[in-house]
């Protein structure tokens, strides 16, 4: 008689698996099942349990990809960090400061196509989910002092000085800002959005 085990045995949430290599999974798409349950039914009523189940994997494959909920919410702003961290400093030396980062938040804001669905319900259940601020504070935080330091070269003062402290920080909160509404009510492309919230400061 064949033992049974509780362990699971592969990427498939059930026993009758074909044999042959194991599928891969596609951590964007497990995100996405992810978020979509979140944003309807509440993240803290969705289990990893749920998530596995609703996105065809086990556990265990869940958990290697993604250590907990959090991080199946936050795993999005690398991507926009680098993006937009690469078009600043691409920016001719020539642009002011308001006009180097309005271009680079475009930048940053432009999601892949198949990432703005995904980017949608992420902002929505973060700001459904004040707690979850903290899971992503220190690269927002990096951001920010990049975006510092920026506007200090660009203005030719220090970053501690007050005037670039407003500045900077006024930016990232606008861009942080339009993003949210675009999430609740904006029908449009992100990168229009954030655009249009920064020309409002310049």
């Amino acid at each position: 008689m064949r033992p049974t085990s509780d362990r699971p045995t592969s990427d498939r949430p059930t026993s009758d698996r074909p044999t042959g290599r194991p599928r891969t999974i596609d951590p964007d798409a497990v995100s996405l099942v992810a978020l979509r349950l979140f944003d309807e039914q509440g993240f803290d009523a969705v289990s990893m349990a749920d998530v596995a189940t609703a996105a065809g994997v086990s556990r265990r494959s869940l958990f290697r990809l993604f250590p907990n909920k959090a991080a199946l919410v936050w795993g999005g702003l690398d991507e926009f960090a680098s993006r937009f961290g690469d078009a600043l400093r691409q920016r001719p030396s020539t642009e002011s400061s308001s006009v180097a980062l309005r271009a680079a938040y475009r930048i940053g804001a432009t999601f892949p196509d198949d990432a703005v669905e995904v980017t949608r319900h992420r902002l929505r259940v973060i700001r459904a989910n004040p707690s979850l601020e903290h899971v992503g504070a220190a690269t927002v935080t990096t951001l920010t002092d990049a975006i510092v330091r920026f506007v200090a070269e660009r203005d030719g003062a220090t970053p501690d000085d007050l005037a670039v402290s407003v500045r900077a920080h006024a930016l990232a909160a606008a861009a942080s800002a339009a993003l949210t509404w675009w999430a609740l009510h904006g029908d449009g492309r992100p990168e229009d959005v954030v655009d249009r919230a920064l020309a409002l400061l310049a």
